[in-house]
C-alpha cells in the first residue's frame, strides 16, 4: 500500500490517516532477513496479518478515517480546503470591503488583486461564494470569473450565471 498523500485529506483527518497508515505498515509488512547476506528486508504479506491486533486496529482506524471522511463531504464542511484556509474567505472579504471603504470599483480592483494571486480552483470558489453570503455582489463576480478561469465552475455553470444576471 502506498502511503497517502497529505493533500488528499484536510487536517482534520491526519491524525487518523497517519494512525492507519501506522496499522497497516505493521500489521501488512513484515521485516525478514535473508540468510546468505544477512540483509534485511521488508516482505509484504498478502492475504494475512502479523496479528489479530493489528487487523482489528487498522480496521478500526479504517472506519473512523473514512466516517468523518464521508461525514465532511456530505456536510460540505469545507468544500475542498482545510478548516483555516475556509474560515480565512470571510477575512479576506471583509478586508477587501473594509479597504475600498465602500466604494464599489476600488473593491472590485482589489478582489482583482487577490483574485488573481489564487491558484486554487476550491480557494476562488469558496471566496465567492462567501463574498455571496456576506452580500458583497462585485466581489462575488471577481473571484467566480477566476474560479472560472481555474476550472472548478464549467462553461454551462458560468454561462447561466451571466444570462441569470442579465434577467434572461
Amino acid at each position: 500500500m502506498e502511503k497517502w498523500s497529505i493533500n488528499n485529506f484536510s487536517d482534520f483527518l491526519e491524525e487518523e490517516r497517519l494512525n492507519c497508515y501506522w496499522f497497516w505498515f505493521k500489521g501488512k509488512i513484515t521485516r525478514r532477513k535473508n540468510r546468505d547476506t544477512g540483509e534485511i528486508y521488508e516482505q509484504n504479506l498478502s492475504g494475512e496479518w502479523n496479528g489479530i491486533r493489528l487487523q482489528n486496529g487498522f480496521n478500526h482506524c479504517f472506519n473512523i478515517l473514512t466516517e468523518k471522511y464521508m461525514r465532511g463531504l456530505k456536510e460540505e464542511k469545507y468544500k475542498g480546503q482545510t478548516k483555516a484556509e475556509f474560515e480565512k474567505n470571510k477575512l479576506r472579504v471583509s478586508d477587501i470591503w473594509i479597504k475600498s471603504s465602500g466604494d464599489v470599483e476600488k473593491s472590485k480592483s482589489l478582489s482583482i488583486t487577490q483574485a488573481n494571486r489564487i491558484t486554487d480552483e476550491w480557494k476562488a470558489l469558496n471566496r465567492a461564494f462567501t463574498a455571496k453570503e456576506m452580500g458583497y455582489e462585485e466581489i462575488f463576480e471577481v473571484f467566480f470569473q477566476r474560479a472560472y478561469e481555474l476550472g472548478s465552475v464549467s462553461k454551462q455553470d458560468y454561462r447561466e450565471y451571466k444570462l441569470q444576471k442579465l434577467g434572461i
